[in-house]
């Protein structure tokens, strides 16, 4: 690998252009540079792009003396040619995400793309799913719709703050209709606990008790609040020694959660369900 010499810690400027939502290309590059974590980059999406007056006006809101680069995700090749011209002639690096891509697939299945924009955000049967998924999750969050669980393609169990809810979110955004129920040891196993015994759908959720403690004082702290014993160390590590056990005597498979992305811990959540399909 070439050696980078290292600048100076100035901030630089990711623009990103896009003729539609901008969403595949602000994963992609924010993806890349999380890879940067010593660098200050800044990312700036620009959405529905789809002239060339417009392409001048995005980059010439760049702030002069920025040290930029320019991504772009439009899909016309008169739009891409525009883009590379004009950050030519304002000589900023540009970089086509979806063109070689989409190149490399014409020459290898000897296929050609239709280059319409209009197919990526085509509201079919998937698009439908995900609208329903999303739902159904709203609907069944923190215990509630107890009556229609069986409708659930996921049931995430778990104490307080084990992100629960932010990953049937975005399991639902992938089209899975999920459903979460809080396990509160002061209360008692949920009564509805006894007729998901050995259910595959059933996913339990834990953190290690430090660092659960420690997000629970956080979110305390925003709240001004902090019920007795919800962020004391030893409390939390039987509870979460409480349910460890519940999960094994009901047959339920587990994640760790701690220091897990929701996408990371979503994507192992559908690994396991996929398994019984």
């Amino acid at each position: 690998m070439p050696k980078v010499r290292r600048s100076a810690r100035r901030p630089k400027h990711v623009c990103l252009i896009s003729d539609s939502t901008g969403e595949l290309g602000e994963r992609f590059v924010n993806a890349l540079v999380t890879q940067f974590p010593g660098e200050r980059i800044t990312l700036r999406k620009h959405m529905f792009v789809d002239s060339a007056g417009t392409i001048a006006k995005v980059l010439d809101s760049i702030p002069a003396g920025t040290t930029a680069i320019v991504f772009h995700t439009v899909i016309p090749k008169e739009l891409k040619a525009s883009i590379e011209a004009q950050s030519r002639q304002r000589g900023l690096p540009s970089f086509d995400l979806t063109g070689p891509a989409a190149d490399f697939i014409a020459e290898h299945f000897k296929a050609e793309p239709v280059w319409n924009v209009t197919t990526l955000h085509r509201v079919n049967e998937d698009y439908e799913k995900r609208i329903q998924a999303i739902e159904y999750t709203l609907e069944h969050d923190d215990g509630a719709g107890e009556s229609t669980l069986k409708k659930a393609d996921v049931i995430l169990l778990g104490p307080s703050r084990v992100s629960k809810t932010p990953t049937c979110v975005y399991l639902a955004m992938k089209g899975y209709r999920a459903a979460n129920i809080p396990l509160i040891q002061e209360l008692g196993e949920p009564a509805v606990l006894a007729g998901l015994k050995n259910d595959h759908r059933v996913v339990g959720l834990y953190l290690d008790p430090t660092t659960l403690a420690d997000v629970r004082h956080k979110r305390t702290a925003e709240l001004g609040t902090n019920p007795e014993g919800y962020t004391e160390l030893r409390r939390v590590g039987r509870e979460i020694s409480w349910v460890r056990q519940l999960y094994d005597r009901y047959g339920w498979k587990t994640i760790d959660t701690t220091h897990r992305a929701i996408e990371e811990t979503a994507a192992m959540v559908m690994r396991l369900v996929r398994k019984y399909e």
